[in-house]
């Protein structure tokens, strides 16, 4: 069998990273080869990954589909990846296909494990398609509807396109709070109400903390009406978060509950499967806006693990662009 030469990033235990050379075994019958034109990093969650802050209960439980390795030593990680199909059936061949594969210049997957991507969305906007299914996955966990007042912690990705997605319900009251004042320009281009701190007398009856700091959520139940529900869609990795449930936690009857997106929400996992869900996320990005939540600025593959080890000691960013060459 004829193999193929390729490279991937890999994280290197606890803050350390490499460039791997290997082989892959061509495609077989209803198998794809595809050369990866861009993947995407998401900031939150491979920073835990590059950190080692993956709880040690977690390391089964929160493996991405492809990833090769365990949390802790050698691992190679990842989930956004855009990539242009040069082996394989006529369906496929010379087309764009989003999949949930890690940093890797070349792979093969079976036609059943890829996204085709629709001529009329930029490529490069489809890396927020886990993002997106992130967002749907949260309104699909807490049901939000006409009228209901809502409060959105953290504007990074996931954040704002919850909230930009919760602005198509009518009559809703949506506020987005970050301590960045640099968003405010951008909410503005969404059209979302923002501010840089919760106004003190504000109450909502949902709230999507999207901030991905644990130390936050003992306040939130000051900003929320009896019966509320407070849905977590951050991942906090191995941070310790000592909630007060004695107080009003309690007295207020306040729902908690955790999103993630691994699985399709209960509320609509009989109508829906993982690859369904995708491909809504993919249709829902045809809005030019969106591109504010991709990074110009591109990081070549090969420099990733200089790009990473400056990752940990910089600022937050929105969806990171990885760049593999021409298309």
């Amino acid at each position: 069998m004829k193999k193929i030469n390729a490279q991937s990033f890999w994280i290197k235990k606890k803050n350390s990273s490499y460039i791997k050379s290997h082989t892959i075994d061509s495609p077989k019958e209803n198998e794809l080869l595809i050369q990866t034109v861009y993947s995407g990093i998401s900031y939150g969650t491979e920073k835990i990954v590059y950190t080692g802050a993956v709880p040690g209960s977690q390391k089964e439980l929160m493996k991405c589909p492809y990833q090769e390795g365990k949390f802790g030593s050698d691992v190679k990680y990842g989930y956004m990846n855009i990539g242009k199909v040069i082996e394989g059936s006529s369906k496929f061949k010379g087309k764009y296909v989003y999949t949930l594969y890690p940093h890797q210049t070349h792979y093969v997957l079976n036609e059943s494990e890829v996204t085709l991507i629709s001529e009329s969305i930029p490529l490069k906007r489809c890396l927020l398609t886990a993002n997106m299914e992130t967002a749907v996955n949260g309104m699909w966990d807490t049901l939000p509807s006409c009228g209901d007042k809502i409060l959105v912690i953290g504007s990074g990705v996931v954040g704002f396109l919850m909230a930009y997605l919760l602005r198509s319900i009518p009559s809703c009251e949506i506020l987005l709070v970050d301590s960045d004042t640099k968003k405010s320009k951008l909410s503005k281009i969404f059209n979302i109400n923002f501010k840089t701190q919760i106004p003190k007398n504000y109450k909502a009856n949902i709230i999507y903390e999207c901030s991905g700091n644990a130390d936050i959520i003992n306040s939130l139940s000051k900003h929320v009406k009896d019966e509320a529900t407070i849905c977590i869609l951050s991942w906090y990795g191995d941070n310790v978060s000592r909630v007060k449930f004695g107080e009003e936690f309690l007295s207020k009857r306040i729902k908690i509950i955790f999103s993630q997106v691994s699985k399709v929400s209960h509320n609509r996992s009989k109508y829906w499967n993982n690859v369904q869900r995708r491909e809504l996320a993919i249709s829902m990005l045809n809005d030019d806006r969106l591109d504010h939540l991709v990074e110009s600025k591109m990081i070549n593959f090969n420099k990733l693990p200089k790009f990473f080890s400056e990752m940990i000691k910089g600022q937050k960013f929105f969806c990171k662009v990885v760049s593999y060459g021409d298309k």
